[in-house]
């Protein structure tokens, strides 16, 4: 009979075990990988009073040489006098819990105040097991040491401290996925799988010492995608700051390398303002395309269309199709630009971290780009324009009792040029803001060849909102009118005093800023279009990781969102993304042995061999966890074992390099002997590779949507008309004048796709159906998926909407009649959609 001693309460100072043993009807023991070890059985007072009054929670229990500590104790009094308890205890090592550190560490580990402003790659720092162990449980008062068992690489980890040593060994199974923690009272020790699964001899077989064989395969853990986010730092760019348009000239070069004033000059030519979000994504399919290299011609895939070139890798034909003359040279960063965004929907057929296919007609099929130069001067009320002027308002007016009768400016009048903010005509610097009379409260912004004088619009000076020395734009804000009319004069004299004594003068002081202004005359120096802004991107683009073997053969399971912002390289994040993926159904068995049997508990790490004759079942499988009923002689084990998987492809793989690079090492010690040896062993190495790279790539396609509806995949909407209403943020579209269309989201023909579109109707009537594609070909249309009414917010599913058989793409499409006007919040589609509020 197993012994099962009491100690006194491990609260007290003394910890010697009793010369008693408990006296039990049952026990149950069990035992779980990395999970909680538990015994509980049940005390009679009837048998020994004394030792059952000393059993309570804290009390230490002693059973095969290993600690337990009472957590739970449970008394039931019955009549006649007798009492039990039920007592439940966990092992000691679950006290890691007591042990607790409150400060984050440096590189040093020692206490450091945690500093949100640095760069995650900056805080995260390099740490092996050891490293952690060290931290948490060095010199800990509860006795707790520990071992490490196994190679495991270092990882770079942040945050690091702050938790108690539960905590720490949670990151330590989390980070390192292969760890397995199998304790021996207060020594933790941790292994690696190779090292904890080993193969003792035993054999289990079933009908000869196994009573019960439980086949179970659990595929409710798969996961084969999953989104992988990595670290962020502080990048500093060169912005493009001009207007755009047809009437502006930018950047058509990169700054230091980098594309960003290009991109986003060539955006605003589209009438495209990029976000932040927006910059990063075509900054990352830049970087993955070319590496920022205009002039690079990619490897011949071996079709007939030839190699991919130029900084976002176009074929010829597919850039000549998209391109706009004059620019045609796809070897030309800004040329492969303006191709790119001619492209419908370009943001919604990228990613950032793999190739794309470009479809859809251009936006402007072979219309010449026209770009003329640029105008420095504006209007004080830009929604106006020029508008319309009385002839007193005009400069040269003789009449209106005027000194000398001669007007020296334009005025523009609160009724003919309605406006209360007061912009820059052109730029400049800040001179002077004072008062005068016949001028009143006034501002003058001098550049290189003119001062410009903005009077008589202002009460007081608070109504003027720049800073003498400012340096002022085109357009910026000066100001608020709040008079009947702005005056503006024009001069080439800086001095303000000067230029006075020569108001209502006809002498060629003061210029007509009509004429200037629309002249657009560029004599005078505007100043650079860029400047330098500072934004948090993500060092590489986030992606979707899929095992594709694994969908292939049960279907699609997404996971959770996996975000390590110690990752700064996608091909690191990615090569260690299978680690976080369970790709196929676990097969568990539980093995209840007969009751004749050797009955002390199999521990973990044991490789059992079991067979089921009857069947011809054999298999070597781990013991993951275990029951054990001693009164009872039960002995219940779960076996587990998982398909091989591309991890493993990997690791060997990674061990044969090793192996071969290690031995070419040797050589160049002297063992020229090897050489022929060794080399052969490379050259079957490299021969694996492709094969390899193979499987690897098969594991990193190309992820246009996802499925369950847990991501909103069709969240831009483009066409109809804008008002300048909105609807709880969200614009209203007028889809009298065309069709509103959402991007192209791929498919997959002759399966069935889930919709949801959450929308209000605010006029008229609408209608929704989905468009269908193979390339540039539109294939057939759906009937109506939606039909709105309009009774305010309406949110509206489509289940099972059949896709063509060659259809790849797909788009909803949104239209209306009878002054049919809408507002989106939001479109979403996936497979199997169960729960929509979710997507709200």
């Amino acid at each position: 009979m197993q012994q099962l001693v009491l100690m006194t309460p491990h609260k007290s100072k003394a910890k010697e075990p009793l010369d008693r043993v408990i006296i039990w009807e049952t026990l149950h023991m069990q035992w779980e990988k990395n999970s909680t070890y538990q015994i509980s059985f049940t005390a009679y007072n009837a048998r020994d009073a004394d030792l059952y009054e000393m059993i309570s929670v804290e009390s230490s229990l002693w059973l095969n040489g290993q600690e337990w500590i009472v957590k739970k104790c449970d008394e039931t009094k019955q009549n006649g006098g007798v009492a039990t308890k039920e007592v439940t205890a966990w092992h000691v090592y679950n006290q890691v819990v007591q042990v607790y550190q409150y400060d984050k560490v440096d590189d040093n580990y020692g206490a450091k105040a945690d500093n949100s402003n640095e760069d995650t790659a900056a805080k995260a720092k390099e740490y092996s097991i050891q490293d952690l162990l060290d931290y948490y449980f060095k010199g800990n008062e509860l006795g707790f040491t520990y071992e490490v068992h196994g190679n495991f690489s270092k990882r770079k980890l942040t945050d690091v401290g702050g938790g108690s040593g539960k905590d720490c060994l949670s990151k330590i199974v989390e980070t390192w996925t292969d760890a397995i923690i199998y304790p021996d009272n207060r020594k933790i020790q941790i292994y690696s799988a190779a090292e904890f699964f080993k193969d003792r001899g035993r054999r289990l077989d079933y009908q000869h010492n196994v009573s019960m064989v439980k086949d179970g395969n659990d595929s409710s853990e798969i996961i084969n995608i999953i989104k992988c986010v990595g670290g962020k730092h502080t990048v500093e760019h060169t912005v493009y700051t001009g207007t755009g348009g047809t009437n502006a000239a930018g950047p058509t070069e990169p700054v230091n390398g980098d594309w960003t004033p290009v991109i986003q000059y060539v955006a605003s030519l589209y009438g495209m303002k990029l976000t932040d979000a927006q910059l990063n994504l075509v900054r990352a399919q830049i970087n993955t395309e070319s590496s920022g290299r205009e002039g690079v011609t990619g490897g011949d895939d071996g079709l007939a269309d030839g190699p991919a070139k130029g900084l976002l890798q176009f074929k010829q034909r597919t850039f000549d199709y998209y391109s706009r003359p004059p620019y045609t040279n796809v070897y030309k960063g800004f040329d492969s630009l303006v191709a790119f965004f001619n492209i419908p929907n370009i943001l919604g057929q990228i990613n950032g971290y793999t190739g794309y296919s470009p479809h859809g007609a251009p936006l402007h099929p072979h219309e010449q780009l026209v770009i003329n130069p640029p105008n420095p001067w504006g209007w004080p009320f830009p929604s106006v324009g020029e508008g319309s002027f009385m002839t007193a308002q005009k400069f040269g007016f003789t009449g209106g009792g005027r000194t000398n009768g001669f007007h020296d400016g334009l005025d523009f009048g609160s009724i003919d040029h309605p406006g209360t903010d007061v912009h820059a005509i052109h730029g400049g610097v800040v001179q002077t803001i004072g008062y005068m009379r016949g001028l009143e409260n006034y501002v003058t912004i001098v550049s290189n060849d003119y001062m410009v004088v903005y009077q008589e619009a202002f009460y007081s000076q608070s109504d003027i909102t720049v800073k003498v020395g400012q340096q002022v734009k085109t357009g910026d804000v000066i100001g608020h009118r709040n008079t009947s009319h702005l005056h503006i004069g024009i001069t080439k004299e800086k001095d303000i005093n000067k230029a006075v004594g020569s108001a209502f003068s006809d002498n060629g002081t003061w210029l007509d800023p009509l004429t200037i202004i629309k002249s657009g005359s560029t004599s005078d120096a505007v100043g650079s279009d860029t400047s330098t802004a500072s934004s948090e991107e993500y060092y590489f683009q986030p992606f979707i990781y899929r095992d594709e073997k694994s969908i292939k053969e049960w279907g699609p399971y997404p996971g959770p969102e996996w975000t390590d912002e110690s990752y700064t390289n996608a091909d690191d994040m990615r090569k260690d993304a299978p680690l976080h993926l369970k790709p196929n159904p676990s097969l568990a068995i539980e093995v209840e042995l007969a009751a004749d049997q050797y009955m002390d508990p199999y521990f973990g790490g044991e490789v059992i061999r079991l067979a089921r004759p009857g069947d011809g079942f054999i298999a070597n499988l781990n013991v993951v966890s275990w029951d054990w009923y001693p009164w009872a002689k039960k002995l219940s084990l779960s076996l587990n074992s998982t398909t091989r998987t591309i991890i493993d492809y990997q690791n060997q793989r990674a061990r044969k390099v090793e192996n071969a690079l290690q031995a070419q090492i040797d050589q160049l010690k002297g063992l020229s002997h090897k050489i022929g040896q060794q080399s052969q062993a490379l050259t079957q190495v490299l021969e694996n590779k492709s094969e390899t790279d193979k499987a690897l790539e098969a594991t990193s396609q190309d992820v246009d949507w996802l499925t369950n509806g847990k991501v909103n995949l069709v969240t831009s909407l483009s066409g109809g008309s804008i008002d300048s209403a909105t609807y709880n943020g969200s614009p209203i579209y007028d889809l009298t004048t065309s069709p509103l269309s959402s991007n192209f989201f791929a498919v997959s023909g002759g399966s069935s796709i889930s919709m949801q579109l959450s929308a209000n109707l605010t006029d008229g009537s609408a209608q929704a159906y989905v468009e269908f594609w193979a390339g540039d070909t539109k294939l057939e249309q759906s009937a109506t998926v939606y039909a709105f009414a309009r009774d305010g917010w309406q949110v509206m599913a489509r289940s099972n909407l059949i896709v063509p058989t060659n259809a790849t793409t797909g788009r909803l499409v949104i239209s209306g009649d009878s002054g049919g006007k809408i507002s989106r919040a939001q479109v979403n589609c996936g497979y199997k959609v169960t729960d929509w509020s979710e997507l709200r």
